[in-house]
């Protein structure tokens, strides 16, 4: 073992030390995500629940939407709870990049007495007590899991289920570049516990609602090719998401209908959310960082996964994306 690595392994276990620490000294215990949480957030949030849960703490998770039909058979969610205002001695912050991306839920974390947060994004910027960021981990539950058998806690079945979803979820099935040995090996640990992988697969990957077909139809139809095809756009008007009454995980996946096509090294799928407001998703294939693209735009991720969000109309977001993108083919 090279001597930066040794150094950055003995980083990770003071780390793990001192949230340890936070967590044992805390009673009543905070958890919130991202908004439009995903499979990670809300698997990594259900994970640390459960487990600061059979450590006898008060834990709360806080969620800014419903949990979405694909995910809705996560175990856990009889600890989502609505925000009275009451206080909190210690916020965990999941998955999380950025404040504002907690949404109402930022007031949580500003006041709870002391805050952790656990995330594996590029490019975060939170503040915090206990500050864990592991660019390397392929997903938050892998995170989650090092972190609850460094407390010592029995993993269950339910905080299993909980912790794979977020691994095979954020690692499209173990298909995207970010997926690592470790990944498989904890995947594999996992499973051992009895997760029936077999329906989780089938539940977040295979099953599609009527509303999301007629999406897929709609972003397929819409779609476009530049920079001699190694850049897809395609895009959802408002109207058109209002007309089948889309649920949030309608989205899900619907900017790989672009990253798929042969010869596409960039991806960018826009949704109207409100009018004239558009929320960008950007997925690269093998070499540009499309996290950097979207910190122009105020957004964040990974290197061939991130998000942005932008006021104003199609074609002028459009170009101005393309713009980016364009300096780094």
């Amino acid at each position: 073992m090279t001597k930066s690595c040794i150094q950055k392994k003995n980083e990770g276990i003071e780390i793990l030390k001192n949230l340890i620490n936070i967590i044992q000294n805390s009673s009543k215990v905070a958890i919130v995500t991202h908004t439009s949480a995903d499979g990670d957030a809300l698997g990594s949030s259900f994970g640390i629940a459960l487990a600061l849960e059979g450590m006898g703490k008060k834990v709360s998770v806080f969620l800014e939407e419903p949990v979405p039909k694909m995910l809705n058979f996560l175990p856990g969610q009889h600890l989502v709870a609505e925000y009275k205002g009451e206080f909190h001695d210690l916020c965990i912050c999941v998955d999380t990049s950025d404040m504002k991306r907690l949404g109402e839920r930022a007031e949580i974390y500003s006041n709870a007495a002391r805050k952790i947060t656990i995330d594996h994004h590029t490019t975060n910027n939170m503040q915090a007590d206990g500050l864990w960021i592991d660019e390397s981990a392929a997903a938050t539950g892998e995170m989650i899991y090092k972190l609850i058998k460094a407390l010592n806690v029995d993993i269950s079945r339910d905080i299993a289920i909980n912790l794979y979803t977020a691994i095979v979820t954020d690692t499209g099935g173990f298909r995207y570049s970010n997926t690592t040995p470790e990944s498989h090996l904890i995947a594999a640990d996992l499973l051992s516990r009895n997760v029936p992988f077999t329906d989780i697969i089938k539940k977040v990957f295979d099953t599609v609602s009527y509303s999301k077909m007629v999406l897929m139809k709609k972003t397929l139809d819409n779609l476009t090719l530049h920079f001699d095809g190694k850049v897809a756009v395609s895009y959802l008007l408002y109207d058109d998401i209002k007309s089948v009454d889309a649920q949030t995980d309608d989205f899900e996946g619907l900017v790989n209908v672009g990253r798929n096509l042969e010869g596409v090294e960039v991806s960018l799928f826009l949704r109207e959310e409100q009018p004239g407001v558009f929320k960008g998703s950007l997925r690269a294939n093998e070499y540009v960082d499309v996290a950097q693209i979207a910190s122009v735009f105020s957004g964040g991720g990974h290197k061939r996964a991130a998000g942005f969000s932008m006021a104003g109309g199609l074609e002028e977001t459009m170009e101005k994306v393309l713009s980016e993108i364009g300096k780094v083919l």
